[in-house]
Parts: C-alpha cells; sequence; structure tokens
C-alpha cells in the first residue's frame, strides 16, 4: 500500500492532477529552467570558439541534465499506471503503452544524445539537433501546447485539403513559368523542378527577388499567382485561429455545463468544487475561468429562483369586494 502511494504521489506529481502543491510547483519550475537552459547550452556550444573554451562545462552539465531527465523519465513509466483506465491491462501493457505515446517518446529523445554519443562515433550536429529537441518536453508544462495539438487533430481534414489546393496551384505556376520564361532564362527556369522555387517565394508572398520573370506574359501570371497566394497560403491560418477559438468555448461550456448541474441544489460543496477544479484542470482551462463560470453561474441561478420566488395566488381574493389581491 505504500508503494502505491508513493506511486500514486509520483504520478500526480508529472501530471495534472488535483490541486497544485508548493512541491509540484517547485519541481515544474525547476525542470522547466532545465529544459530551456540546456536548449541555451546547445545553442551556445555550436559557436566554436565558445564550445572550445567551455567544453569541460558542457560536458558536465549535459551529464548532470541527462542524469535528471533519465530519472524522470522512469518515473514518468514507473508511475503510468496510475492514470484512470477504461480497459483492463496489465501494468506492463500499460507501460508499454505509455512508452511508445508521443510525450514519452519527446523525453527519450531527450536523453538518447547523450548515451548514442558514448557508444556511436556521431556526428555532431546530428546530436546538436537532437538536443535542441528537448524544448518539446515544455509541452508538458504549457497546456496551450495540448490544445494547439488537439485543434490541428480536429481540422486536420480541412488542413490537408488547403495544403493540397496550395500544391497544385504551386507545380501549375511553375510549369506555366518554365513554358514562359524558359528561352529568355533557361540558367533560372531551366526546368519545372528549378521553376519551383521561384513558385514557392511568390506564392508565399515571400518575393526574394532572385529569380524574376522577364517576359510580359510571365509577369501577368506572377501578379495573378501573387494574388492567389495571398488568399491560398493564409487559408490554413485562418482555419487554425478559428477553430482554436471554437474548442477554447466550447471547453468552457462543458465546464460550465458541469458547474450549472452541481448548483442544481443552490450550492457547490467542497467535494463538487475538488471535482470541478480537476475538470478545469483536465480541459486545460485556467482556474480564474472556473471561478468566473462559478460566478455566472450562479448568478443566473439566484436570478431564476428569484423570478420564481412570487407566484400570485389567484385564489386568494379581498373578503369584502371579492377581487383577486
Amino acid at each position: 500500500m505504500a508503494n502505491k502511494s508513493l506511486r500514486l504521489r509520483t504520478y500526480q506529481l508529472f501530471n495534472a492532477e488535483l490541486k497544485t502543491s508548493v512541491f509540484k510547483t517547485v519541481v515544474n519550475y525547476l525542470l522547466i529552467a532545465l529544459i530551456i537552459s540546456n536548449v541555451i547550452a546547445v545553442v551556445l556550444e555550436s559557436d566554436t570558439a565558445i564550445g572550445q573554451q567551455y567544453h569541460d562545462f558542457f560536458y558536465y552539465f549535459e551529464a548532470i541534465s541527462v542524469s535528471i531527465f533519465l530519472c524522470e523519465y522512469l518515473l514518468r513509466v514507473w508511475s503510468c499506471v496510475e492514470a484512470k483506465n477504461k480497459h483492463k491491462r496489465t501494468n506492463l501493457s500499460r507501460r508499454i503503452r505509455y512508452i511508445f505515446s508521443p510525450m514519452a517518446i519527446i523525453d527519450l529523445l531527450a536523453i538518447l544524445p547523450f548515451f548514442l554519443s558514448l557508444i556511436f562515433a556521431v556526428d555532431l550536429r546530428t546530436l546538436r539537433l537532437l538536443r535542441i529537441m528537448r524544448i518539446l518536453k515544455l509541452s508538458h508544462y504549457f497546456s496551450g501546447f495540448n490544445i494547439f495539438v488537439t485543434v490541428i487533430k480536429k481540422e486536420l481534414r480541412s488542413i490537408m485539403a488547403a495544403t493540397m489546393v496550395m500544391f497544385f496551384l504551386i507545380t501549375i505556376a511553375a510549369s506555366l513559368m518554365y513554358t514562359l520564361e524558359n528561352k529568355a532564362q533557361p540558367e533560372v527556369f531551366g526546368s519545372i523542378l528549378q521553376a519551383y522555387w521561384w513558385s514557392v517565394v511568390t506564392m508565399t508572398t515571400v518575393g526574394y527577388g532572385d529569380v524574376v520573370p522577364q517576359t510580359g506574359l510571365g509577369k501577368f501570371i506572377s501578379v495573378i499567382i501573387m494574388l492567389l497566394g495571398v488568399g491560398i497560403v493564409a487559408l490554413p491560418a485562418g482555419l487554425l485561429a478559428a477553430r482554436f477559438a471554437d474548442e477554447l468555448r466550447e471547453r468552457k461550456q462543458n465546464l460550465n455545463a458541469h458547474i450549472e448541474r452541481a448548483l442544481e441544489d443552490g450550492k457547490i460543496t467542497a467535494q463538487e468544487y475538488q471535482q470541478l477544479h480537476k475538470l478545469a484542470i483536465k480541459l486545460e482551462l485556467k482556474i480564474d475561468d472556473l471561478k468566473q463560470g462559478i460566478k455566472l453561474q450562479k448568478k443566473l441561478y439566484n436570478n431564476e429562483h428569484k423570478h420564481h420566488s412570487y407566484i400570485p395566488n389567484e385564489d386568494k381574493t379581498c373578503p369584502h369586494c371579492h377581487k383577486v389581491i
């Protein structure tokens, strides 16, 4: 029982469970600081002069960081079985399932480069690329990342459709410019593949200016492509922005619906508030959203019951004139 209790507390430490304690807050902030420090160290170490001058410092800092990240990873794997499980699975199968989850893979990538460098002669640039991926570990501690991933999943079909339309237009534009500009500029429009560069930078409205059409028809087509690019390239961003707002609104509506049910008896008990608090964390909403939701629902509840508190009694009449009072 003691082991299970320790495992449960460990799970709550690394996950959004129950009310945030001082110890959990301190641990989370220390891990965030360590992740950011590692990213800064990788960036500084990429400079040859700095890397050589502080080689020993960077090495020991990397070793200490990897030791901490390894402990965190093992503790997450050990305690993941405490997560609520709708399906009957053994602890081993649940741990294997967690190990292959996206977040666990990110944690593994954070420690893998150090051990690869000890076993194999790996290119330092490749190792730095893997080490810089530690910045993804911040997604453990900032809810906005998870909301963004949820939005991407829900709008994946629309984004894919917009991306395919953009790809078709880029291909058509590259083919047109190859046909129109090949004779005038064979060095930059020598093939459709070469024309792709111009097509992409023009369609995305970047327009470096290193490759420009010279023929009159080519310039005319370029104007049309640039105007199309303004709308087509911005389409996925607009879809994501609208869906992001919808997702936040849906989550707040879900929370407010639970608050309304909790207020059916006119009050929210400590147990009900604890459940609402957990739901707000699960929905990745701020505690201020919960407090505002409770305040709003209480106001609506009071107004509704105040309206129904006075019901005229039609049977009550004046004993003298017999008129309804």
